[in-house]
């Protein structure tokens, strides 16, 4: 289920996990439709179907909010593409991971606007133990690039590698998002466009 659909305050969460991934995704949503001036405390507790006091208990104030949604949508992430690293097969693993980056992209694009969008670009930028989300997920597929160039000879150094694959990959999505791509099978064109720069980027 995509963020845009989760979380509608129709029906009360009924633990304390579902209220506080409830309140995670209306303030996603939020975030993403309006940007930090549209994101109230009292809105999100409408959203999530719960008390601006149960707001105010998992995350403190408006910015503990903010940041615990940025952390969560790196961490949904995070989590997706753990799920296809560190196998047997390294060329796989950088193959796959780039394609659930979509997935999970399409999945929860509130998030991903938050974490990447026109949302983000209107807040402070994290910094600390909430930017460090961001950067262990990056840091991991660099990881999953240099294992694959271990195996196969590479172009140029892992860093590099990642860094074209990750922005090839995120710009498509962004476009996709935002409605912005061009209209085409974009699984298809996703995954071919991953498949050729793997290619171009193997030496030999």
């Amino acid at each position: 289920m995509s963020a845009s659909a989760s979380g509608s305050g129709s029906t009360a969460p009924s633990t304390a996990s579902d209220l506080r991934s409830a309140t995670l995704d209306a303030a996603a949503r939020l975030l993403a439709a309006e940007g930090p001036r549209g994101l109230t405390v009292r809105g999100v507790a409408a959203a999530a179907g719960c008390s601006t006091i149960a707001v105010y208990h998992y995350f403190t104030d408006k910015q503990g909010l903010i940041d615990a949604t940025y952390i969560e949508g790196h961490a949904r992430l995070r989590a997706a593409q753990r799920a296809h690293q560190f196998t047997d097969d390294p060329e796989a693993d950088v193959r796959n991971t780039c394609l659930v980056y979509r997935e999970v992209a399409l999945s929860h694009p509130d998030y991903f606007l938050v974490m990447f969008g026109h949302a983000v670009n209107a807040l402070p930028r994290f910094e600390g133990e909430v930017r460090d989300t961001a950067r262990d997920n990056y840091a991991a597929f660099i990881e999953v690039v240099r294992r694959w160039g271990e195996l196969t000879p590479l172009r140029t150094a892992p860093e590099s590698a990642a860094y074209s694959l990750w922005a090839a990959g995120h710009g498509m999505v962004m476009l996709e998002l935002t409605a912005n791509a061009p209209r085409a099978d974009l699984v298809i064109r996703y995954a071919e466009t991953i498949d050729a720069l793997m290619r171009g980027l193997r030496r030999g």
